[in-house]
Formats: C-alpha cells, sequence, structure tokens
C-alpha cells in the first residue's frame, strides 16, 4: 500500500509540476482562502471586490510561480497586499495549490508566431517548430488564441488543459481554409490541410483522466482581416471550453458595483427584457426597472453586474447580474398601455426615472431603504 501511495505522489508530481499538491496542503489552501482571500475573490473564486480566480482571465499569469509571486509580493495598485510576511512559504504555497486545483479548461497559454516560408509543403509537427526560431512570443491572460489583424504567418499555440471529470473528449472545429494539427500529451488527435484529400483529415475522440494535460495547437491560414479558424474542447455528453477568440486589446473582464452615489446602467441581462434600467443604490441594492411596462420586475442585495462574462465574444453575450434576490420585490410603478423612456439621473442616493404613459409625463423616485431594500416615491 505504501508503494502505491509513493507512486501516486510522484505521478501527481508530473502532472502538476514541481510542487506535490498533498491532501493536506489542499486542506490548508482552503482554510486560508476561506479566512482571507473570500472576502475579495467570492466563496467560489468568482470574484468580488478582486478577480475571478476561476475564469479563463489571468492578467498576472496563472502558472504556480505567477500564483505565488502574487500572493507572496502582491499586486501594485490593488487591494491585494503582500502575504509574504503574513503566512509561511508553506502557507502561501498551499494556497497557490488550492487556487491550482480548481482550475478547469485552458490555462498557460504561450503563443507563437512564425513565417510561412520554412514550412511550406511540410507536416505541421511540433519537431518541425523546435527546428526554428519564432518571430515572436507572448503569454496569453484570456488564454485563448487569436490573431493580429491581417495576420500572415503560422501560428503555434502550447497551454495546459485542466481537466476536472475523467472521460473522453474530441475537438469541435470551425472555419474556412487553411490547415490545424492538434496535440494532446503527444498524439496528434486532429488533422486537416485544405490542399489534401479530405480522405487524410482526421478528428479522434480520445480519453482524458482528472489532471493537467500538454495541449498544441498548430495552425496556418490564408491571410484574412480577422483569423477564421476556431477551436473547442468538448467533453463528450458535457461541458466545452473555448481555445480561440477575440483579443481583450489590454481590457480586463469588469466589474460594475454600487457607488456612494446611486447610478443607472444598461446592460443585456439574462432573463430581463432589452429596455431593463438597472439602478443601484448606494445600500448595494439594485433594483430592474422595465421601462416599457412600468414594472420592477426583480431587485438584489450585495448586488454587482458582471458586464464581461464571457471572454471570447464578450459583445455578443448578456452581462450577469449577481446578488440575493429580494422577495417581492416585483410591482407595477407606473400604469398603462404605451411607454417611452424619456430620461433618468441621479440625485444624490436615489435615481429619477421619467417616461411619457399614453403620452403624459410621468415621474418615480428610486430611494435605498435601510440596508437591503429600496423604496419607489411617485410625486
Amino acid at each position: 500500500m505504501k508503494n502505491h501511495f509513493l507512486s501516486f505522489l510522484f505521478i501527481y508530481s508530473l502532472v502538476f509540476g514541481s510542487s506535490v499538491r498533498t491532501f493536506a496542503s489542499l486542506e490548508r489552501g482552503q482554510e486560508i482562502y476561506s479566512q482571507i482571500c473570500v472576502t475579495c475573490h467570492g466563496p467560489n473564486l468568482d470574484g468580488g471586490i478582486g478577480p475571478s480566480l476561476a475564469d479563463a482571465y489571468w492578467k498576472h499569469g496563472d502558472t504556480s510561480e505567477a500564483i505565488m509571486r502574487s500572493i507572496t509580493k502582491g499586486i501594485a495598485g490593488t487591494e491585494m497586499i503582500a502575504y509574504e510576511y503574513v503566512y509561511s512559504e508553506e502557507d502561501r504555497q498551499a494556497v497557490t495549490d488550492f487556487i491550482l486545483d480548481k482550475q478547469e479548461g485552458n490555462r498557460q497559454t504561450l503563443r507563437s508566431f512564425y513565417a510561412r516560408d520554412y514550412f511550406k509543403g511540410k507536416r505541421l509537427t511540433p519537431e518541425l517548430f523546435d527546428s526554428v526560431e519564432s518571430d515572436s512570443q507572448e503569454i496569453l491572460p484570456e488564454n485563448f488564441l487569436y490573431t493580429k489583424r491581417m495576420f500572415d504567418g503560422v501560428l503555434r499555440g502550447q497551454s495546459k488543459l485542466f481537466i476536472k471529470q475523467s472521460g473522453k473528449y474530441r475537438f469541435n472545429i470551425g472555419g474556412q481554409g487553411g490547415r490545424v494539427s492538434i496535440w494532446v500529451n503527444g498524439e496528434e488527435v486532429h488533422y486537416t490541410n485544405d490542399l489534401e484529400d479530405q480522405s487524410n483529415y482526421f478528428n479522434k475522440d480520445f480519453h482524458l483522466d482528472a489532471g493537467v494535460h500538454d495541449l498544441e495547437i498548430l495552425q496556418e491560414e490564408p491571410t484574412s482581416f480577422t483569423m477564421r479558424f476556431n477551436a473547442r474542447l468538448q467533453k463528450i455528453g458535457g461541458n466545452n471550453w473555448v481555445l480561440t477568440g477575440r483579443s481583450l486589446e489590454g481590457n480586463v473582464p469588469k466589474i460594475i458595483r454600487p457607488g456612494p452615489q446611486a447610478k443607472v446602467i444598461r446592460k443585456w441581462i439574462e432573463g430581463l427584457p432589452p429596455r431593463t434600467l438597472l439602478v443601484l443604490l448606494p445600500n448595494q441594492v439594485m433594483v430592474a426597472y422595465d421601462s416599457a411596462s412600468g414594472q420592477i420586475l426583480k431587485a438584489w442585495k450585495s448586488a454587482l453586474v458582471n458586464q464581461t462574462p464571457s471572454l471570447d465574444s464578450r459583445s455578443q453575450k448578456e452581462s450577469v447580474a449577481k446578488g440575493q434576490e429580494i422577495s417581492n420585490a416585483s410591482r407595477t410603478v407606473l400604469q398603462g398601455n404605451e411607454f417611452n423612456l424619456l430620461h433618468y439621473e441621479s440625485q444624490g442616493d436615489s435615481v429619477l426615472i421619467s417616461s411619457l404613459v399614453d403620452g403624459v409625463s410621468q415621474n418615480f423616485t428610486v430611494s435605498p431603504q435601510g440596508s437591503d431594500s429600496f423604496t419607489v416615491t411617485l410625486p
């Protein structure tokens, strides 16, 4: 039994790197996270005051070394302080291991660009890329592949797949033109080339155990305004993870929170009509008012809006309203048949909303009530 356990630890070390994540280490990491980190990063690592530690975007790096460095030295200009003299190195590594253990999907993505000439007429393989210097290399914080506009070259993407559930997987590939070769743990699982007969194409289903796996995507396509190639990893019968997308161009996923002054935002929220106004009050309450019907539809306390929940196509995805829903919040504010929003304005801790209802101008005010509710006042 002892030999089996030592073999397990050896394999675990190979998969996860130099730090062996023992159950005791993960338990200690969770304990510290629950005491300190949860305040800013949320109980499920999905963000709050600080960024999400569970999604694909990692501005300051997602390797064990990078996460450990962020914990140890802090992040300048943010509320992330240095814990170098607060916790021991062992404890800081335990928190790092706990965070890494919660990852799922594509991480630690390195993108390399190459000139076309060297690859002309040659089969795309990792060994071929290893035999020539790249023109450029970049770690991508979005953890999906993209190219600059009018890119004229060959792309190599190298990353780690963090898999939580063992099972059968496959790649879903789209886009027109060019050639693609995808390798997982040194085995080629997908191949297409528009210059060859389709009988040479293949897209294998393959088994992945829970753990961390090597991924390489080798790709070339004709020069175009944007990259047409797109790819996702699909667990057969389960979730899928994006592997290509569009650059965030320096932007980070943005969380909108209530502040000291009341404010209104207009975002596409899943499950709410498109003309809904979101009123954010200083007591952390958010009220959803449908300007097309004169009704308050929902309200939340401890609320926020994640306006970029989807990194790969953020302009085409709904924003997400988060918080604890307030019961019995829905109500009719203005009665009529035809509604036209005129304007809204912040007035200190309240918001004044003006509408034209059946041709008549009507106003009302939304204000905070206590620490976790709101009130509506009609003139």
